[in-house]
């Protein structure tokens, strides 16, 4: 790069970003220079150019790739590409493939378009798809039959093999879809790269830790249903006057769950009642009560279950002497 900057004044500028991490901060006449890398011209032609549907001709790929991106001898390296490119001067898609040791995947292809002729017939007018000498194509791409064995092959040539580097998700559908064609093919393509086992093992993470969960503690001794946790289930289907359900869990000891029908409206002494009714026989009081609800349906629920087993409060605010001068 200095060379080039000391021969071909390009100069260097740290505050424009390129599209590419590839490509360093060099410009030249405003245009991102390119480094004498063949792969990173390829994957820039491959976006200008053999993108599927683009494929322009050779004065529209030059002012595209032009307007951007600079290195020397520019305009005969496109040249050279375009006048090398098979799908411009209409011949027949290869089958591209990046394992040495794979099948003919064309042999297989025509097998299984022969096979699905009616199908494939019945495509050709909603999505647009020709016959031209025995083989199936759609833009000049190879239609491939409703054959999940055959559409999976496809894509562990393309996105297992050792050599194509399980590509992310839009690569992946960026390199199928150069040589193949099905319908539905993005969806498919988004499940199959979804559920590569490599892919998930091997991704960054992109998201923050999250905070662990805060465990509410218990004793080594706990009794069933001293520590339980209260909780509504609404929304259900109505059944009489019911159409909730009152879970009373125990959280410290069994984890056992006793469910009560009730209404929606319930308020904290109807939830008192039912507590006492169906637990507090056999349990006694709660030492800890675990609930989402709001403080009034706490102190609801607190103050009608004493209530119930007759004990009265006389609760009093700071500074009082009035009430509880003997204790002060």
């Amino acid at each position: 790069m200095k060379i080039w900057q000391r021969d071909l004044s390009t100069t260097t500028v740290s505050t424009l970003h390129p599209p590419y991490g590839e490509i360093p901060g060099w410009r030249k006449e405003g245009r991102l220079v390119v480094l004498p890398d063949l792969s990173l011209k390829h994957k820039i032609m491959f976006h200008v150019h053999d993108a599927p549907h683009k494929h322009p001709n050779r004065a529209a790929t030059l002012q595209q790739t032009l307007q951007s991106y600079w290195w020397p001898g520019a305009e005969q390296w496109i040249t050279k590409y375009i006048n090398n490119c098979e799908r411009c001067h209409g011949n027949p898609p290869i089958i591209r493939t990046t394992s040495p040791n794979s099948t003919p995947l064309q042999t297989e292809i025509h097998e299984m378009q022969e096979r699905y002729q009616a199908t494939l017939e019945e495509w050709n007018t909603p999505h647009a798809i020709r016959e031209e000498q025995n083989s199936w194509l759609k833009d000049g791409c190879l239609v491939i039959p409703p054959d999940k064995e055959l559409r999976r092959r496809i894509l562990q040539t393309l996105h297992n093999a050792p050599t194509a580097g399980h590509p992310g998700r839009d690569e992946t559908f960026i390199q199928v879809s150069y040589s193949y064609w099905w319908p539905g093919m993005h969806t498919w393509i988004t499940d199959y790269v979804a559920g590569c086992a490599t892919c998930q093992q091997n991704k960054n993470i992109t998201h923050r830790a999250r905070t662990p969960l805060y465990h509410i503690p218990t004793s080594e001794n706990a009794l069933p249903f001293q520590q339980v946790a209260l909780d509504l289930i609404t929304g259900l289907p109505p059944n009489g006057p019911y159409d909730s359900v009152l879970t009373i869990v125990d959280h410290g000891c069994s984890r056992a769950a006793v469910f009560l029908p009730c209404a929606m409206t319930v308020t904290g002494p109807g939830v008192a009642q039912l507590y006492f009714d169906n637990v507090y026989h056999w349990f006694g009081l709660p030492s800890k009560v675990i609930s989402d609800r709001d403080p009034c349906f706490t102190s609801h629920f607190g103050r009608a279950l004493a209530n119930k087993i007759r004990v009265k409060q006389n609760l009093s605010t700071a500074f009082h002497p009035q009430t509880d001068s003997l204790s002060e």
